[in-house]
C-alpha cells in the first residue's frame, strides 16, 4: 500500500491563480489524502473565496506570518506520511505525484525527491531546469539553491526531525531547509523531468525583490558560516551569485551597486 500524501499550500492574495493550482492537484493520477490551505492573514474575503473548494482543509491566520510559518503549520496539521508543497499560483503536471511515489519506492534510502521545473508567465513557458544533481550533497547546496518547494515530496518524519522551516529566514527558507536536511543525514533525490510549473509574475512574489534576496542569502550564510568555511571557495562563489541575482531583480542605482559588488568579488577571488 502506497504511503499517503498531504498537500500544503500557503495562500496569500492568490485568488486570480488558485483555481489553476487546485485543478492541477485534482488532475493528479494519484490523489493526495488531503489538501491543506493556509490563509496567511488575508482575512474574510479570502476565506469566503476558499470556502467554495469544499474538499480542502483551511487554516486561518488572522495576521500575515510568512510562507515558512504557513508551511510549518500545514505540515504539523497534516495526517499523511508524505508532504507535497505547492504554492497557490503554481501547478503540477498530472503525473507528478505518481512519478515521485514510484521514485521513493525504487530508492527507499531517499527521504525526499524533487522534480525538474518549468517557469512560466502569462506569455507561456520561460525556462526549464532539469540539470540538477541526482543525490544532493552539501557542496551542491553551498553552490546554489537546488530544491524548489512546489517540486518537493518529502517524509513528514524528516521535516519533524529538522524542526521544519526556519521561520526567522524570510527569503531563502527553502534553501536553508535543504542544507539542514542533508547535514542531518536525510537524502534528497532528483527526477530529471519538468513535472512542476512555477509562475513568474509581479504579484508579490518575494523573488522579485532583490533586497529581500540579499537579506535572505546573508541570513543563510551567517547561519551556516562554519559549513561554508569548511568548503574552500564556496563563500566567495555564493556571495558572487547572491549579488548578481539581487541585481537582476532591482533597478536603478541599487541594481548597479549589486552588480558592481558581484563583479568585484569575481575579480578579487578569480571566479570563473
Amino acid at each position: 500500500m502506497s504511503p499517503s500524501i498531504s498537500v500544503v499550500i500557503p495562500f496569500y492574495h492568490a485568488e486570480a491563480f488558485f483555481d489553476d493550482t487546485y485543478q492541477s492537484i485534482k488532475q493528479q493520477t494519484i490523489q493526495p489524502e488531503e489538501i491543506i490551505v493556509v490563509n496567511d492573514g488575508c482575512g474574510a474575503k479570502a476565506l469566503k473565496f476558499l470556502s467554495q473548494y469544499t474538499d480542502i482543509k483551511i487554516i486561518d491566520f488572522t495576521e500575515n506570518k510568512g510562507v515558512s510559518t504557513a508551511r510549518n503549520e500545514g505540515v504539523k496539521t497534516a495526517t499523511s506520511d508524505l508532504i507535497a508543497f505547492l504554492d497557490a499560483d503554481d501547478i503540477w503536471l498530472p503525473n507528478k505525484l505518481e512519478v515521485q511515489l514510484s521514485f521513493l519506492e525504487e530508492y527507499p534510502h531517499f527521504s525526499a525527491c524533487h522534480t525538474g521545473v518549468t517557469t512560466f508567465d502569462k506569455t507561456g513557458d520561460l525556462s526549464t531546469f532539469i540539470d540538477k544533481p541526482f543525490d544532493l550533497t552539501i557542496v551542491d547546496l553551498l553552490d546554489s539553491m537546488q530544491v524548489t518547494p512546489p517540486s518537493l515530496l518529502i517524509t513528514k518524519a524528516s521535516l519533524e526531525a529538522v524542526k521544519y522551516f526556519d521561520e526567522s529566514v524570510r527569503c531563502s527558507e527553502d534553501h536553508e531547509l535543504s542544507i539542514r536536511l542533508i547535514q542531518q543525514g536525510f537524502r534528497i533525490g532528483f527526477i530529471n523531468q519538468a513535472l512542476t510549473k512555477v509562475r513568474r509574475m509581479e504579484h508579490g512574489n518575494i523573488s522579485s525583490n532583490g533586497r529581500s534576496i540579499l537579506i535572505g542569502h546573508c541570513q543563510l550564510l551567517k547561519k551556516h558560516w562554519h559549513t561554508f568555511k569548511k568548503n574552500k571557495g564556496m563563500t566567495s562563489k555564493y556571495l558572487y551569485k547572491t549579488f548578481m541575482t539581487a541585481g537582476s531583480k532591482t533597478q536603478g542605482l541599487e541594481k548597479k551597486t549589486y552588480y558592481f559588488i558581484g563583479i568585484l568579488i569575481a575579480k578579487t577571488f578569480r571566479l570563473k
